[in-house]
């Protein structure tokens, strides 16, 4: 359905969020109408807003099937109470637009708490079926606010199935999106032994599918959301391999769950996708890491990041992109919804992507977070923190790995810059790029991140009326424990010699600690590439 050389720009609309932070109370047509506009007006070629999640339906309703029970869905009801279905208004203005429709289900999803701090109870199903329920977490936090089905028992493999067809069958959608960004759909720890059940229920909806478009004029298309790693979403039972092998999907998209990783793999996605028709739309998102997203108050990727991710995407295989969580951050910085909604505009053309900076971003996606069992960990139990460590006691050097494909023959400027916590003005350090050493007068850095203000005012400038601390990069570890660690940053400009398409080294090695120096090791996890075309 892409416009654009063939590259997909799919916009992902989570159940509650336009509901809640973007739509009134109550909803009209014209105000579903306008919304569709906004999207259309960004470029977007599918759109998919997901209709089902924690056994309810959400933007229609069902006499088969629980209407969502949670606040923000009921300001849809004046207008189905008139008889009028809001997917229904949603589909039509997609296809009076020229955009796709998808219908999105979410097989199992993560936030049942919420129902719960509403002082509302989940589903009339799950809340009745409390032997289909998954019981058995691992430690963490992050489990304990879920009330995911089993997928094990043919019932809850039953009842999902009936919803998606009921869906196919009244409406009038281009596709579904079956969504798997839950922890769990099998008893912990027997993921892999179950992964032919969810095999055999996908290729039921492919069945079932199949048996409606025979009654209209065109296929259904049958997607799927899913982890990023590929033996991680395996290890949930969901084996994607043999769901794309068996023709079962007719696009994968591969994401994190919360955060746009740089160092996705998705040229293993592209492997699978190749030698199919199976098209690959990886994932943005609007931060790169739990770190960016709180530091940086939860200001979204910046347009030339939005532009390197998707570089990155197409040059390792990619038809196209999914842009899921966008509209959440999108209210609380400039320039706000629909403005922001621009910044995917040009997404699908990779010579338009060429032509403007971009910016890559390598920081530790789930730096520190403890809510999946241990620091680090995200929900299919792997550790997704890349950092570089040099122990200042025995100071080997370290490697971070990070994936760049660039021509930087097309580039009037290209620059490597990486931050060390722990790292002082005075370390002497020795940095190579794949092997290839960077002088030390080919380095960049800032002044001593803890330095204090001379007599002079050389780290401080007026602002109205008083003087303020300007140290280097002030401010960069806002959303930190106070007090800011100490740090620097060292950049130096890269050289198409130096460089491999795809995976690169950055080795850093201490020659010198700083005698001063108050911690015993230097942590680099952070990593950026800014490119400038021609």
């Amino acid at each position: 359905m892409s416009n654009r050389q063939n590259h997909t720009v799919l916009y992902v609309s989570d159940p509650s969020s336009v509901a809640r932070l973007h739509l009134p109370d109550p909803v009209e047509e014209r105000h579903i109408r306008r919304w569709i506009d906004d999207i259309a007006d960004a470029g977007f070629d599918l759109f998919n807003q997901e209709i089902w999640s924690q056994g309810w339906t959400a933007w229609w309703t069902s006499s088969n099937y629980q209407y969502d029970q949670r606040i923000q869905h009921r300001r849809f009801l004046p207008l189905i109470g008139s008889g009028v279905q809001p997917i229904e208004i949603i589909i039509d203005h997609c296809h009076a637009r020229g955009v796709g429709f998808v219908g999105g289900f979410r097989i199992n999803d993560g936030h049942a708490y919420q129902a719960r701090e509403q002082g509302l109870n989940v589903s009339e199903f799950i809340a009745s079926n409390p032997q289909f329920r998954l019981t058995d977490f691992p430690a963490g936090k992050n489990y304990t606010t879920t009330e995911p089905l089993d997928f094990t028992f043919k019932e809850v493999r039953a009842f999902t199935l009936g919803v998606i067809e009921e869906a196919a069958i009244r409406f009038d959608l281009d596709g579904i999106e079956l969504c798997f960004r839950d922890c769990g759909y099998f008893p912990a720890g027997t993921g892999a032994d179950h992964a032919h059940l969810m095999t055999d229920f996908l290729a039921q909806v492919r069945r079932a599918l199949q048996e409606r478009a025979r009654t209209r004029d065109r296929d259904f298309l049958l997607g799927a959301r899913i982890h990023d790693s590929i033996p991680g979403s395996l290890s949930l039972g969901l084996d994607a391999a043999t769901w794309i092998r068996e023709g079962l999907l007719d696009y994968v998209s591969p994401q994190d769950t919360m955060y746009t990783d740089f160092n996705l793999d998705c040229a293993s996605w592209s492997d699978l996708t190749g030698q199919t028709t199976c098209k690959l739309y990886p994932g943005i998102l609007p931060w790169t890491s739990i770190r960016s997203r709180y530091r940086d108050r939860r200001v979204p990727m910046s347009h030339a990041a939005n532009r390197a991710i998707a570089k990155t995407y197409y040059e390792t295989g990619a038809d196209g992109l999914s842009i899921y969580n966008h509209f959440v951050p999108s209210l609380w910085t400039s320039p706000f919804y629909p403005q922001r909604l621009q910044t995917f505009r040009h997404l699908g053309d990779p010579e338009r992507i060429d032509q403007s900076e971009r910016h890559y971003i390598f920081d530790p996606t789930w730096d520190g977070h403890i809510g999946f069992g241990a620091p680090d960990k995200c929900s299919t139990r792997i550790v997704k923190a890349n950092r570089l460590i040099i122990d200042r006691r025995n100071p080997a050097p370290g490697k971070y790995a990070f994936n760049l494909y660039e021509d930087l023959s097309n580039a009037s400027l290209a620059t490597l810059l990486f931050r060390g916590t722990g790292l002082t003005h005075n370390d002497r350090i020795e940095v190579r790029l794949n092997g290839h050493l960077i002088e030390n007068d080919e380095i960049g850095r800032t002044a001593e991140s803890d330095a204090r203000p001379t007599p002079t005012g050389e780290y401080h400038r007026l602002a109205n009326g008083s003087t303020v601390p300007s140290l280097p990069e002030a401010g960069w570890f806002d959303g930190r424990p106070n007090p800011t660690p100490v740090f620097s940053t060292r950049w130096f400009r890269l050289r198409q010699d130096r460089m491999l398409q795809g995976h690169n080294w950055l080795t850093v090695g201490l020659v010198e600690s700083d005698p001063d120096a108050r911690s015993d090791s230097i942590v680099i996890d952070e990593v950026e590439v800014f490119v400038e075309p021609l």
